[in-house]
């Protein structure tokens, strides 16, 4: 789209020629409320609805093969201690990844890293629990 509008401006060919005054500004006019539309106010409604949409999504739709990888995930891995790590070594590892990766740390972020933010955060819970059993 934003292709066809520079090449509208580019190319000496107009829907409305220029010489009958206002009336020929039209279209100019409204190319430019296309150009301007697509660059500025597009993104911040995709942006918009991407949140809605993950907040819609993250009220317990979650993919059943998601959970599945989740569950079968090493749990000592996921929180990158050693297999024979005490309990206090656990603890501290969880509590500084679930700091690095909480979602409101990363709320100023992209809907992307947002919604990976909230797996993350979600995969070190299920070790951590895993482990405090």
């Amino acid at each position: 789209m934003m292709i066809l509008a520079v090449l509208y401006f580019l190319l000496p060919y107009d829907l409305l020629p220029d010489g009958g005054g206002r009336i020929g500004r039209i279209d100019d006019i409204l190319v430019l409320l296309i150009i301007i539309f697509w660059l500025f106010i597009k993104p911040l409604v995709d942006e918009i609805m991407a949140k809605r949409y993950s907040k819609r999504d993250g009220k317990g739709t979650h993919n059943r093969h998601e959970s599945d990888r989740q569950t079968a995930a090493d749990p000592w891995q996921v929180l990158g201690v050693r297999r024979d790590a005490s309990p206090e070594e656990i603890k501290k590892a969880y509590y500084e990844l679930v700091k690095q990766y909480h979602p409101d740390r990363v709320n100023s972020l992209g809907p992307e890293l947002q919604a990976l933010a909230r797996e993350k955060t979600t995969q070190l819970n299920r070790a951590y629990e895993q482990l405090q059993k």
